[in-house]
């Protein structure tokens, strides 16, 4: 017979049910809306009706504002040390942890040229550059607008949205090759998703590439803006803005100070970027680094947000601010977190937060990144779509003893595991009681994920430390066995010696 519990039980069930069936629609979008990417594309296939709000390009926009923004570190492709490094992206999650697997639409030969509202461009070696969307997995390939080597580089692009128009364009800085011996241009070449063919646009005037080059472009409120040269301001640069909209630019003085209080040096020492959703710019001097933000594009104003004192630290490009936080790295490749208190930080060495050394790798960007639900399918006459399984670009021979690399820290830890066992098994027949401290190590299986480099390198430190342990654990169990066999040799010793007094006595 049912209890009185078990039937007020089952009567609940499909009252349950029913609530959940029975919720407003936007009531259930508000619930979803706090949900991360992750579990949102996972309750894509509770019912009809979850798949149909979270498949919505509105919720999608709606849920990248409320998205936290986190710092990508891009490690481009090189050669050290006689091995070659693959281009690898570091993800810092809300704890400011960094991740630990390859992030598979980025392959090895990819140069990341910008992040913007949850989707980044690649660009290769191919003859096509990719859009991505870390958090999906989708991607998609665009021809490239030109096929000459030497106009076509990863700095020369660039990656923009437009809130109003819902418009994501990538750019393409043409390079003059008739004028000045090519470090300039006078075309930008832009690409809007969803339609089919590269759109020339003129400049005003020719423009510095090599200021491109160096300090970048960053996306702010529907435009692009990047620093050129200016030989009539005091400053020697200027900041040009390109609205994604309009498709017209404009010219933007760098901030009024007065010169006396500046050190004026190298003026390739400005450089452009982001704060607080505001394009900034900053400038550099012995030491310290100012930073200014635009009030008013209209009437050219611009506030100073921060005076600091950076001592033997550098910022990398294009993003260091997060937040609160200064992203900063020292001349021995170790990468801090610094919390600003104000307008004036000197930073102090003993509250840097270190999160990790990225030696030996040299060339490092930093961008912010949010994690989207972005369909690129929505743009799907604009190149081919597709969500890889498994990377092409790893199967290249060049990558052979980067593979074979992760192949043996696999076996590795295999070989660790199985002696562990050993160790135990041998110890249980001896009668010890031993206990091994040993670090955990991840499941590592290439055949499902790769690792990223960092944590290559952090595993093998952690299998150095559990074979120092099960080295030590090994000379006790030698030492007790030899001890033990020492005993019985002496004991049967012994006997031998008082069997022969016995014989020689009678």
């Amino acid at each position: 017979e049912q209890t009185m519990a078990s039937k007020k039980a089952l009567a609940m069930q499909p009252s349950k049910k029913i609530c959940m069936t029975l919720l407003p629609q936007d009531i259930v979008e508000l619930i979803l809306l706090r949900l991360p990417v992750s579990t949102l594309l996972r309750c894509r296939g509770v019912c009809k009706q979850w798949d149909g709000i979270i498949r919505d390009p509105q919720f999608a926009m709606v849920h990248i504002q409320r998205a936290p923004r986190r710092p990508l570190f891009f490690f481009q492709r090189e050669n050290l040390v006689h091995l070659l490094y693959p281009s690898e992206a570091i993800l810092f999650d809300e704890a400011w942890s960094p991740s630990k697997w390859v992030v598979p639409v980025i392959e090895p030969d990819d140069f990341l040229c910008a992040s913007c509202n949850g989707l980044i461009c690649l660009h290769s070696d191919k003859s096509t550059i990719k859009i991505a969307n870390l958090a999906t997995g989708e991607c998609m390939h665009l021809v490239k607008p030109v096929r000459n080597s030497k106009t076509d580089h990863f700095s020369y692009y660039s990656f923009g949205f437009h809130p109003v128009t819902k418009q994501y364009k990538v750019m393409h800085f043409l390079r003059d090759e008739h004028l000045h011996v090519g470090t300039s241009f006078s075309i930008i070449q832009v690409y809007t998703l969803g339609d089919e063919k590269w759109r020339d646009v003129r400049t005003p005037q020719a423009l510095s590439l090599r200021c491109v080059e160096r300090s970048g472009v960053v996306n702010v409120g529907g435009a692009m803006y990047w620093l050129t040269e200016d030989e009539e301001s005091v400053w020697k640069h200027a900041v040009v803005t390109f609205d994604l909209s309009e498709e017209l630019f404009q010219w933007l003085q760098l901030p009024a100070v007065d010169p006396a209080n500046y050190v004026l040096g190298d003026p390739d020492q400005w450089l452009i970027t982001e704060v607080d959703s505001n394009v900034s710019v900053s400038y550099y001097e012995t030491g310290k680094l100012h930073i200014w933000t635009i009030d008013s594009k209209i009437e050219q104003s611009w506030s100073q947000k921060y005076n600091i004192r950076l001592s033997m630290l550098e910022v990398p490009g294009p993003h260091w601010i997060c937040g609160d936080k200064i992203i900063l790295h020292d001349f021995n490749k170790n990468l801090y977190f610094y919390e600003l208190m104000g307008k004036n930080s000197e930073i102090e060495s003993s509250k840097l937060v270190k999160q990790l050394r990225f030696s030996p790798r040299n060339n490092m960007q930093c961008f912010m990144f949010v994690k989207s639900l972005v369909r690129l399918d929505a743009f799907r006459k604009a190149g081919v779509v597709r969500r890889p399984k498994r990377q092409e670009g790893w199967k290249l021979k060049k990558w052979e003893v980067w593979m074979d690399r992760l192949h043996r820290l696999e076996n590795h830890c295999r070989s660790i595991h199985d002696m562990k066992h050993k160790i135990y098994e041998n110890a249980d027949k001896m009668g010890m009681e031993i206990k091994l401290d040993l670090q955990q190590t991840p499941d590592l299986d290439s055949s499902l994920r790769l690792i990223n480099w960092l944590e290559y390198r952090r595993v093998l430190e952690i299998l150095c430390v559990n074979l120092d342990n099960m080295h030590e654990v090994l000379t006790v169990m030698n030492n007790t066995t030899g001890a033990a066999h020492n005993k019985e040799s002496h004991v049967a010793d012994q006997g031998t010696s008082s069997s022969a007094v016995g014989i020689s006595g009678s």
